[in-house]
This record gives C-alpha cells, structure tokens and sequence, in this order.
C-alpha cells in the first residue's frame, strides 16, 4: 500500500527577491580613481625624462670639463718637458761659451750668444693651455659622419660635407690617434657612443654633424656584395703579412697594382689592411672605397627602376646603424647623385698634425698650433 497515494505534492520554486538597479554614479569614484592613477603616472614619466635628460647634459658638461682639464694638464706637462730642454740646452751653451772665450774665439762666442737669446722667452710670450679656443667659420654645408666600426671600436672616422651651393660633396678623414680633450678621438665612440663622437668630430673640424651612419665589418661586407661587388683602381700594390684573420690570428695578404673588381670581403681587406703602409693610406684607400660604392649606385640608377634601387638601399641599411631612414637616404642619393665628389684630405702628421708618445707611453696626434684652428680654416675652404 502507498503511503502517499492520498497525498498531493505542490512544488513551489524559492522566491527570488527582486533585484534593485544600480545606481547611474556607482562606478565614477572608480573610474575617477583610474584617471588619478593614469594622469599621475603620465606626470612621473615626464619628471622622470626630464631628470634623465638633465643628469644626460651634466655628463656631457662634466666628460668636457674633465677631458679640458686633462688637456690642460697634459699641454701644461709638454709645456714644462719643452722648458726643461731648453734649460738644458742653455747649459750647454754657457759652459761652450765659457771654452770659446778661453780660446779666444769670437766668432764662436757670438754664435752662442745668439743660440742663448732666442731660447729665452719675451715677456709677450704666451703658451696656450686649453687647446680648444678655435676660431669658428660658419658652417652652411650638410655633414655625414661616416664611422667604420668593429664591435666596441671605431678605426674608420670619416666627414661626408655636402654643399648644395656649390654641387660638391667634400670627404676627409680624422685619424682615430687623434687627441682631444685627454684622450685619443676614437675613444668617445668606445665609452660615450656615436654622439659624443660627433661632438668631437665637430670640435675638430668646425662643422656639425647633421646624421650618422655607422656600418661594421659584416655590414660592411653585405652591402658591397648586395651592390654586386666594386670596381677600384689600385695605386700602389699592398703586401700586409699581418691581416687579421678573424679567428684570432693573422694571413697574408696582397694585391697588385691596377684595376680590380672586389667581392664586399675584398673590399674589406683592401680598405682595412695597414700593417705595409700606414693609418693615413689606409684612410685614404677608405675614401676610395665610398667613391666606389657611389659610382656603383649610380651605375645600377642607370639600369633599375626606383622601386628595385629602394629594396637595395632599404636591404643597405638593414646592415648600417643610423639616424636616417630608407627615405631619407632615397632622396638624399638624388638630391645629391650629380654632385661632384672630392677625395684625399686625410689629417696626418704629413700636414696639420704632429705626432709624440703621451706620458702613458700611447702614440697621439697633436694639432701643429696650439688649437684646430688651422683644420677649421683648412676644411671650411675646402668644402667652401
């Protein structure tokens, strides 16, 4: 018998309370809040760039006051070396003196006499300490500092001067021994990067720098193999025993006088290998290098359409590090394809330098007057 036959069962669902709207301005405080939070972040960034930025100009301030004073001193030592000599050599000269009036010799005596005067300073005299009081021309050309690059270092340090007035294009090469400011030139690039190189760059020459291109050894290569290789006359045939091989040794190499087309790895050893000549041909061979790549650009202008010529200077600049774009370099080539290109200065120790062992026992290179006025005079009529 079921027990709940005479039983009705009534299922009844649980009563759900109605749920109250929720008010338009609940979430304002919240979103009030974001904002706050957003807008703050927004002020510490700025506070924060800005602090980077002004600790950024009191380095700089504080790497030219230290190598100014580093300057100084190291002139100021060449200054008190220089006097030293000279004290010597007047002590010779009087002791000789003394020998020449024993003998009676007349002649003799008046000789040394002279010698004496003319090592002793007049009162007008003045030496130069600081070496960067240059004189400034003014600069109304479009410069390029062109750097050759390995790794941490930088052996190549060449000015591309463009003036549009005169439709000329002006290359010349600053030696990496060069010394400025307490030490060697190419060390700003090593410690303080591509821009406080061109600020040096630009003490030296008296012009600035408006953009960069920075290419290294593998760089270098791809973007002469991407061109199909150079085309370059050989002055003067090359026998370097000691090129660096790459794997932490040394091949010989050498090539012969006369015209040679060069595979990008060609093209390397030629513009890198020193060991026969010097830095200075070197440089020079360098600025044949460019010349060659601008020729070869032209030449392939002469049978490509634009748009081909832009992959080759857009695959180009993958390989480069620079402040310019595919663009800019585009329309710079024809702004400046037609303008005659001058080669050859290199600053040596053969013209406005010259060349002695530091107190740290390092070769430098020295301004042959006191500052680089004599370069920026030089370079401005050059590219003038």
């Amino acid at each position: 018998m079921d027990p709940f036959k005479d039983y009705n069962v009534l299922h009844l669902d649980p009563e759900v309370p109605p749920v109250a709207p929720r008010p338009r301005f609940q979430s304002l405080p919240i979103f009030l809040s974001m904002g706050v939070v957003f807008i703050s972040f927004i002020a510490v960034t700025a506070i924060f760039k800005s602090s980077l930025h002004d600790q950024e100009s009191q380095m700089t301030s504080m790497i030219d006051e230290i190598g100014e004073l580093k300057q100084a001193n190291f002139l100021l030592s060449q200054q008190v070396s220089s006097q030293e000599q000279i004290l010597q050599s007047i002590v010779v000269d009087f002791s000789s003196l003394g020998s020449a009036a024993a003998s009676g010799d007349a002649g003799k005596m008046q000789e040394l006499f002279s010698n004496i005067l003319s090592r002793v300073p007049t009162r007008n005299q003045s030496v130069d300490l600081a070496g960067a009081a240059a004189s400034t021309v003014e600069d109304t050309t479009f410069d390029v500092l062109v750097l050759g690059t390995n790794g941490a270092h930088t052996d190549t340090i060449i000015v591309a001067s463009i003036n549009e007035d005169d439709r000329k294009i002006s290359l010349f090469s600053i030696p990496r021994d060069l010394y400025i400011n307490g030490r060697r030139i190419n060390e700003y690039y090593t410690y303080y990067g591509v821009e406080q190189l061109g600020r040096m760059v630009s003490e030296v020459t008296g012009l600035e720098m408006d953009h960069f291109v920075q290419v290294d050894l593998e760089g270098f290569v791809d973007i002469v193999d991407i061109l199909g290789g150079l085309d370059v006359f050989v002055a003067e045939a090359i026998y370097d025993g000691l090129y660096p091989n790459g794997n932490g040794g040394y091949s010989a190499y050498s090539i012969e006088e006369g015209q040679h087309h060069m595979t990008g790895e060609e093209a390397l050893r030629y513009a890198r290998s020193r060991k026969s000549s010097s830095d200075f041909d070197r440089a020079a061979r360098q600025q044949e290098i460019l010349a060659a790549l601008r020729t070869k650009v032209v030449q392939l202008d002469s049978v490509m359409e634009m748009k081909e010529l832009t992959s080759i200077f857009q695959t180009a600049i993958e390989s480069t590090t620079t402040d310019m774009n595919v663009l800019d370099l585009v329309g710079y080539y024809y702004d400046y394809q037609d303008f005659e290109l001058n080669t050859g200065l290199v600053l040596s120790s053969g013209n406005y330098l010259y060349s002695l062992i530091n107190e740290s026992g390092a070769y430098i290179l020295l301004p042959d007057v006191a500052d680089f006025s004599e370069i920026h005079q030089v370079i401005s009529e050059l590219v003038h």
